[in-house]
């Protein structure tokens, strides 16, 4: 029998003595904070009955831990908990007092995705008030939070506002052609606006009827933030949110001078139970939100009694890393704008186009894996080409220029501001020349670098398949016969027709992408902003004479 391992499972961890006693020194000055407030302690259960959660927690369904129990029922571990309070309450809220306000402190558990870093249990405390419908009790709720994490110096928290919907409202509101009877556009127009793709957007609004000034106003907005009290907001379906937006930013400001603020309904959560004003609060140089929440009417009728309702939840592990970083000055001052591609073939014109948008980077010398541009204020971090999505999604790079055939297989969340006229190619199906391929059952044996794409090409299909991994050299394992067909980056076809292999199916087209990290995003906002808009600008210039790889 083997000796057991000494690890724990993937992204858990023990609190030894100081590290418990510091998780403590964190958590009880917030619970202070919301039994002052006059929030009462709700101790909620470990796991839960699967399906009353179905479709409704923060993290998606697919996150669950669900297991059987000796009796046959479909169980789940706590995952999001709110849910979990509003299943436990809204029962007895006939029975209580109104308005209820109460706290919870514990962990939740997810199956989080494999990743650098990326923890599977989280603790918590939150706070939900039932019962209070007005938007003073949104402010009240948004003001505990700021409360709450005293410990951090306002200079360093960035609150983000949002509002559940307004987006999808704004965009056929400028544009109503994106709702038309024929072709309703308005679902791809989301998407665009919510992975910040800044350039498809504007022209998606301006192809569905927005002026030329309100469709750049939106899609810059996805990046430097919405302006609540812009004549964009005075239509009538967008202007009570609006006016709701404008109070909230200055209560906000007033609770803690010196907080950055920024409306960013691109960034709104996408948590189903959402209704109305929505906050999340960061600190700068963290590795992830400190807490967030807003407004949710709809969620206690799902378990009882309908009730409107507010909340929201405070990490405590980036809450306790907060507090403990350094102060900032000068000894801390923010590093240079960091830029990171590929050492192929996208590296030439990537560096052409930062040149012509004033970045000005030196020729590398072949060692050096990091170069400082000309100014001092913009770094380049040269990589393989699968590695960028990564560096840019974990903060070691704030941006990054790289296919998005490499963003798609990295499954990497970052956001694609920009589409850019270098590097078109397509990622596609190859097999042999005069043979049909068609799948008798039997596991189709897939050749290539691409493993998570294929996986879900054939998998949408329902193909049995079998994925063989490799490095390079993919046309060959078609051509000898070793599978029957590789997926692989197609750039002139030369290489694919000298070998007797054919295109069967274009998976993805794909082409060079700027992109950008969210944790940029929200520490370097101004400066991701300044540099989207002057490479659009050199981009539109260009838009005519498009290169193929």
């Amino acid at each position: 029998m083997s000796s057991p391992s000494p690890n724990l499972p993937r992204g858990v961890q023990a609190l030894l003595f100081e590290s418990a006693e510091r998780r403590r020194r964190v958590e009880e000055p917030v619970v202070r904070v919301l039994a002052d407030a006059g929030f009462r302690e709700t101790i909620l259960p470990v796991l839960d009955f699967a399906s009353p959660y179905d479709g409704v927690t923060a993290e998606g369904d697919e996150r669950l831990y669900r297991f059987v129990d000796r009796g046959g029922e479909l169980l789940a571990l706590r995952a999001d908990f709110t849910p979990m309070a509003a299943r436990v309450v809204a029962p007895r809220l006939a029975d209580l007092p109104m308005p209820v306000a109460l706290f919870y402190r514990g962990d939740v558990v997810r199956d989080e995705p494999s990743g650098l870093g990326r923890p599977r249990e989280f603790a918590q405390v939150g706070a939900e008030l039932y019962g209070e419908g007005s938007f003073e009790a949104d402010l009240r709720m948004l003001r505990t939070l700021l409360d709450a994490a005293a410990g951090v110096p306002a200079g360093r928290l960035c609150l983000t506002l949002g509002w559940a919907g307004l987006l999808a409202a704004i965009l056929p509101a400028v544009a109503p052609g994106l709702v038309d009877r024929k072709k309703n556009t308005l679902e791809e127009a989301l998407a665009d606006g919510r992975a910040r793709r800044v350039g498809r957007l504007a022209q998606r609004l301006r192809a569905g009827g927005a002026g030329a000034g309100q469709a750049e106003e939106v899609a810059s907005a996805l990046l430097a933030g919405f302006d609540p009290s812009s004549p964009l907001f005075e239509l009538p379906v967008l202007a009570e949110a609006a006016r709701s937006l404008c109070a909230a930013v200055r209560a906000a400001r007033d609770a803690r001078p010196g907080l950055e603020v920024v409306v960013d309904l691109a960034g709104t959560p996408q948590t189903p139970y959402y209704t109305g004003l929505t906050f999340t609060l960061d600190a700068k140089g963290g590795a992830g939100p400190l807490g967030g929440g807003g407004r949710y009417d709809g969620l206690l009728g799902r378990f009882g009694p309908g009730a409107p309702a507010v909340g929201f939840c405070i990490g405590l592990e980036a809450l306790a890393s907060a507090i403990e970083a350094p102060e900032s000055g000068a000894a801390s001052a923010p590093r240079p704008f960091r830029i990171a591609t590929g050492k192929g073939r996208l590296l030439g014109k990537t560096l052409d186009l930062l040149r012509a948008a004033g970045v000005d980077f030196p020729e590398g010398d072949g060692r050096r894996l990091l170069l400082p541009d000309r100014s001092g204020r913009f770094e380049l971090l040269l990589l393989k080409d699968d590695d960028v999505p990564t560096y840019v999604a974990f903060g070691g790079a704030d941006a990054g220029v790289v296919g998005n055939d490499r963003i798609e297989e990295s499954g990497e969340a970052v956001f694609e501001p920009l589409e850019l006229p270098f590097g078109t190619c397509r990622l596609a199906l190859i097999g042999r020349a005069g043979e049909e391929f068609r799948p008798n059952g039997h596991p189709v044996r897939v050749g290539t670098k691409y493993r998570r794409v294929a996986e879900r090409f054939f998998g949408s299909r329902k193909i049995p398949h079998e994925v063989v991994s490799l490095a390079g050299s993919v046309e060959l394992a078609a051509a000898l016969k070793l599978t029957d067909v590789v997926v692989d980056l197609i750039e002139t076809g030369s290489t694919m027709a000298a070998h007797g292999l054919v295109e069967l199916e274009t998976i993805l087209p794909s082409r060079a992408t700027f992109i950008v990290g969210s944790r940029a995003l929200v520490e370097r906002r101004t400066e991701v902003a300044s540099l989207v808009s002057r490479l659009s600008a050199r981009v539109a210039q260009r838009a005519a004479g498009i290169e193929e790889c």
